[in-house]
């Protein structure tokens, strides 16, 4: 048979590959094995190109946030510096001008609707001096008027409220102006809150104290030339009553108060020293304040509503409480007559 004689031979071929093969290999193997390290060297390569690119990033926004973190704290360090600095002059009496825009300007002439053809007189001061109840006795209305300003006790103005004189062919509207250094309106921003840089004059009213307030708003005024500024100690009467009162020992105007002869003309002697000791001490006290805000000497009318309001609908001039209400109105009045001939120009 021929098959038993292909078999060595068949087996030797076959021995022959297996050899050439494992020779084959053997040479190819290495091969393998250093391009299979080629390739993890690359990858790790590429991993730590990778590794430290993001690293390079973390660092970048670390140090861009660092960045902005510092100028954040000397923004801060900044706004604290004038704020400070802000306040030790206000401490020193030193307040920041008033600039209003040309914007400002006309908004606030038009919130307050001014008109060119009238004149417009703000009264302002502290909570509870008294500027309601001015503001009708000088327009010569009582408190229970219907066109009357209500007034109390306590701060009853809370937005400004525009007046107009019901006199006839008056040309003159008032502003009821909310209480300055409130806690709704401190005294720091009250001059550029309200808006007081529009008007064409500016009737400061003060009760027992001259504050703060009063002096920063009369120092504004000052930076504007065309605001006319005037200075009214309110309640004159009631202010004398009480120091008769406490003078003489008992309430001299109590109806059940039995009063002898002896005693009545005391009272009279009283009132009269006292009036003028209230006059003297006023005027006193509002030039050493004055003084004190480095202000130019002001003059100060001392009023008294229920005075006021007499000489306003009567002419005449109430026998014991009138003290400045006819000077005042008459330099009002002058005032107005001037401004308008140079055609109220604000």
């Amino acid at each position: 048979m021929v098959v038993p004689l292909m078999v060595p031979v068949v087996a030797s071929a076959v021995s022959a590959v297996v050899s050439a093969g494992s020779a084959t290999f053997a040479a190819i193997w290495p091969m393998h094995f250093a391009r299979a390290r080629q390739l993890e060297a690359e990858e790790t390569a590429r991993k730590m190109k990778t590794d430290l690119m993001e690293i390079l990033i973390r660092v970048m926004l670390q140090n861009h946030l660092d960045e902005l973190q510092h100028s954040a704290a000397e923004d801060s360090r900044r706004v604290e510096e004038a704020r400070l600095a802000a306040e030790k002059k206000w401490f020193e009496g030193v307040r920041p001008e008033c600039h209003p825009s040309e914007e400002d300007i006309n908004r606030m002439k038009a919130t307050y609707h001014y008109n060119p053809g009238f004149i417009h007189i703000a009264v302002v001061g502290s909570a509870g001096a008294g500027k309601s109840s001015f503001i009708n006795a000088v327009r010569g209305l009582s408190t229970n008027h219907t066109m009357a300003a209500p007034a109390g006790i306590i701060e009853t103005t809370r937005t400004v409220t525009r007046y107009p004189d019901p006199r006839p062919n008056s040309r003159t509207i008032w502003y009821d102006i909310p209480g300055s250094g409130t806690l709704e309106v401190p005294d720091w921003k009250y001059f550029n809150d309200m808006g007081l840089y529009i008007f064409d004059c500016i009737i400061v009213v003060i009760d027992n104290r001259f504050l703060d307030s009063d002096l920063a708003i009369l120092r504004t005024c000052e930076q504007f030339k065309n605001i006319e500024a005037f200075l009214v100690r309110s309640k004159s009467d009631q202010h004398i009553k009480n120091m008769v009162s406490q003078k003489m020992g008992f309430d001299p105007w109590d109806p059940d108060s039995d009063m002898d002869d002896t005693t009545r003309s005391l009272f009279r002697l009283t009132r009269s020293q006292e009036h003028q000791r209230f006059i003297d001490e006023t005027h006193q006290n509002v030039q050493i304040n004055i003084e004190k805000g480095n202000l130019p000497p002001k003059n100060v009318y001392i009023v008294c509503n229920d005075a006021m309001h007499q000489t306003v609908c009567t002419g005449k001039i109430h026998p014991t409480k009138a003290i400045d209400e006819t000077k005042l109105l008459d330099d009002v009045k002058e005032f107005t007559l001037k401004r308008l001939q140079l055609g109220c120009s604000n």
